[in-house]
């Protein structure tokens, strides 16, 4: 009778902590953390009518949404290489269905960073078929648009990849094209389409995000190879080139080998099977190396790394594309993966209470 008294105290005693922190901040685990600063911009969404998914904009304190809005624009039309993905025009994007991020739902959130054009219409399959993946396990989608940090001052561009870090517990790094040789310390040799400011943004939101260890990773083609550059890897430039093509990766479908890891993410989805089929829609791969926060998960046959994890169970980052698969395979990985940010996530204290 005295233990469950004291149970029931000690359980009191929490509820009225993770209370008491909610009053001073929306998730529990910001308060306790020295390292967070105070927020220089609002974070809203914006719904300008012709994109699958809301936009995340960025907001200074002294701009209406309507403002950072045109601002974003303007600096977007000021930059030779961003303007050319878009033909040489900015893209049409209304300015309108503007409203600030809602403080709850945190954890049925994805934020999907756009790196081509098309992301930012309602013509992408990649974006449509990861919403409605996610909507299926009742979580909204958002994009992030290409550059989001333009016209932002150094301080603002690490607020805002520290918002990020605590509102999205699921960061998606999409397909695209190639990463720029010169992040990785490279001459470029073989490397397509490369936009050096597109890259510079999603290395530094990838590397903070990871750094905050606040939600889970997730690279899919170019994003598994950015976030791997990001966290300190090299890649190779054309497979065909540097291994032959016993295996080709440009477009094809092909067996990988799953391997043991410390946490065993895509260990867990292919259970007793040593080998998945994958489909394979690139001529660039991870240069992997010990010693660093990733560790093999898969390899195809000539060798290539098709999966990567993070050591702290943070992040999976596929060589192939899961939400492009058009199986259950795909969308078993993407629905694991939602899984997986839900046992590595921050809480609200109002799931506690």
């Amino acid at each position: 009778m005295i233990h469950k008294t004291l149970r029931s105290i000690i359980c009191n005693l929490k509820r009225l902590s993770c209370l008491t922190i909610l009053l001073v901040a929306p998730i529990c685990a910001n308060a306790a953390d020295p390292n967070l600063t105070p927020e220089l911009l609002r974070l809203y969404e914006w719904n300008p009518g012709n994109t699958l998914a809301p936009l995340i904009l960025p907001v200074r304190a002294a701009e209406t949404p309507e403002n950072a809005a045109q601002r974003y624009l303007h600096e977007l039309s000021k930059n030779t290489d961003l303007l050319e993905l878009f033909l040489g025009r900015s893209p049409d994007l209304p300015l309108q269905g503007f409203k600030p991020l809602a403080s709850t739902d945190r954890e049925q959130r994805a934020l999907m960073i756009a790196n081509l054009p098309k992301d930012l219409t309602l013509n992408s399959e990649r974006v449509q078929n990861f919403k409605t993946i996610f909507a299926q396990a009742k979580h909204q989608s958002y994009i992030l648009p290409l550059a989001a940090d333009l016209g932002l001052s150094r301080g603002e561009a690490k607020d805002l990849q520290q918002q990020i870090a605590l509102k999205f517990p699921l960061l998606v790094a999409i397909g695209g094209e190639d990463v720029t040789p010169a992040a990785y310390g490279a001459e470029d040799f073989h490397a397509r389409n490369t936009v050096p400011r597109r890259d510079q943004f999603e290395l530094e939101l990838i590397k903070s995000y990871v750094k905050y260890e606040k939600g889970f990773l997730l690279g899919v083609c170019r994003g598994s190879q950015i976030s791997a550059v990001a966290l300190g890897y090299k890649l190779i430039q054309d497979l065909p080139f540097h291994k032959g093509t016993r295996i080709e990766h440009s477009n094809n479908w092909h067996p990988i080998e799953v391997l043991n890891t410390k946490n065993n993410l895509l260990k867990s989805i292919a259970g007793e099977q040593r080998h998945l089929t994958v489909n394979s829609l690139h001529h660039q791969s991870v240069i992997y190396h010990p010693g660093g926060p990733l560790e093999v998960a898969a390899r195809s046959h000539d060798g290539t790394v098709e999966a990567t994890e993070l050591k702290n169970g943070r992040g999976l980052l596929l060589q192939y594309h899961p939400e492009l698969m058009g199986n259950a395979l795909g969308t078993q990985i993407i629905h694991s993966v939602l899984r997986y940010k839900n046992t590595v996530m921050p809480r609200m204290c109002s799931q506690i209470l």
